[in-house]
């Protein structure tokens, strides 16, 4: 499996072939892209549940149960995520390959035939999402929102994210506020959705054993009755690190710390320096291999877990660690040792092999799944929309000793977070 083939097919949307015959299944995503905007987050991220509930044509969970159970037991859904500064609003179905129907039937078609009723005719009335359907959704996007809570960890580095980018469009959570879902009408959920299909540039990536024609022709008759306005999608936005240290800390009923430090990198647009700053982030805080595995966890004990993870979309590198309160500060000085360490050039060759090989590992992983593939090109599209994952890994064992020293050397400390356990409050 290492065969892309990228076209467009018509103003604003491109199709991904990805050939995959080794799947019994394939596997249609289609990603909208919109500027992430607060007055909009909201509205994008309810999509994702009532454009997938129903359609005109199969008007309730009853018929769409009845249809996916048709085609070989198909499933749809929606997801939504930041992309850089950017939201995208993704709709997924798989079902069975065509080649192990019983009666050859060509169930890509017909599963691609439904999940573009449900995004272009939706059931309306009076112009607007049927109130029951709106209502239900919006719940359980509030729910979604408040869950979020739940998981400190993400909690703690979704916060980290939205402190150190605050005023970018970045800095916006993926469902949108709290307030704005709340507030939310079903007028604004009707323009959100006609806007999507009017003004967002569309990537639709298909994983399968044969290249998807039929599928394509589908995709160009739905969008030659929309008038099309692409809005111009920049999803690379580095941020600019601020004029002083950001420090916050929250309270909450946790017992173990978490612990957040945020760097501003200086990674230039080619696409061999964005793989430098993954192997760097993973020799800092990857694997058992790493900087801060090795001495901030092992040696000195100071945490239970000390991640860090590149995002080369805003330039920013960010360490997460789970702490006991006793230990917050000693930590928090043990992680900036490491960065140094790592811009002093203080690791060893069998470290940068070892991350080397840890990612030469995780992209042959990738043929493992229809949705690890669509995942992967999905993330790539603006970045090397065509690159196989084996030209990738290609690519990272390029990657030179020198060339992570000298972007280690860029890194600068801008935010610092910390969710702490409410007996703080008493000391």
């Amino acid at each position: 499996m290492d065969q892309v083939k990228i076209e467009t097919l018509c103003d604003g949307v491109e199709g991904c072939f990805i050939a995959a015959k080794h799947f019994k299944t394939f596997r249609i995503s289609i990603s909208f892209f919109v500027p992430m905007r607060r007055e909009t987050a909201a509205a994008n991220a309810l999509l994702t549940g009532i454009l997938t509930r129903a359609s005109a044509e199969y008007p309730d969970f009853t018929a769409v149960n009845a249809r996916l159970h048709e085609l070989y037991g198909a499933s749809i859904y929606g997801s939504v995520s930041k992309f850089g500064d950017l939201q995208r609003v993704k709709f997924v179905i798989s079902a069975l390959d065509d080649r192990y129907t019983l009666q050859q039937e060509q169930i890509s078609k017909q599963a691609a035939e439904m999940l573009l009723s449900m995004l272009f005719a939706p059931p309306l009335e009076d112009g607007l999402f049927r109130q029951a359907d709106f209502e239900r959704e919006k719940r359980l996007l509030i729910e979604n929102i408040q869950s979020e809570l739940n998981e400190k960890r993400s909690y703690a580095i979704a916060r980290t994210e939205s402190i150190i980018c605050a005023g970018e469009p970045y800095g916006i959570p993926k469902y949108g506020m709290l307030e704005d879902a709340q507030a939310l009408t079903n007028q604004q959920a009707v323009q959100a959705w006609q806007t999507l299909l009017a003004q967002a540039f569309v990537r639709i990536n298909v994983v399968a054993a044969a290249a998807p024609q039929a599928v394509y022709e589908q995709v160009q008759q739905q969008f030659a009755g929309i008038q099309r306005q692409v809005l111009p999608v920049t999803p690379y936005a580095p941020h600019r690190k601020n004029a002083q240290l950001k420090e916050q800390t929250e309270t909450m009923d946790v017992t173990q710390d978490k612990l957040c430090m945020a760097y501003c990198m200086d990674v230039s647009s080619d696409f061999q320096s964005r793989i430098t700053a993954r192997i760097m982030a993973d020799v800092l805080g990857g694997g058992p291999y790493s900087l801060c595995f090795q001495n901030v966890r092992e040696k000195q004990s100071l945490c239970y877990y000390c991640a860090a993870r590149a995002n080369t979309q805003k330039n920013i590198v960010l360490i997460d660690s789970g702490v006991l309160p006793q230990n917050s500060l000693q930590a928090q000085q043990a992680i900036a040792q490491q960065v140094q360490l790592l811009q002093d050039g203080a690791f060893t060759d069998e470290m940068l092999q070892a991350s080397k090989m840890a990612i030469a590992d995780y992209m042959r992983t990738l043929q493992d799944s229809p949705e690890l593939i669509d995942a992967w090109y999905g993330n790539m599209v603006f970045e090397a929309p065509d690159i196989t994952l084996s030209a990738y890994t290609d690519a990272v064992w390029k990657v030179s000793r020198q060339q992570v020293i000298q972007l280690a050397k860029t890194l600068e400390l801008d935010t610092v977070y910390q969710l702490r356990g409410v007996q703080k409050e008493a000391e």
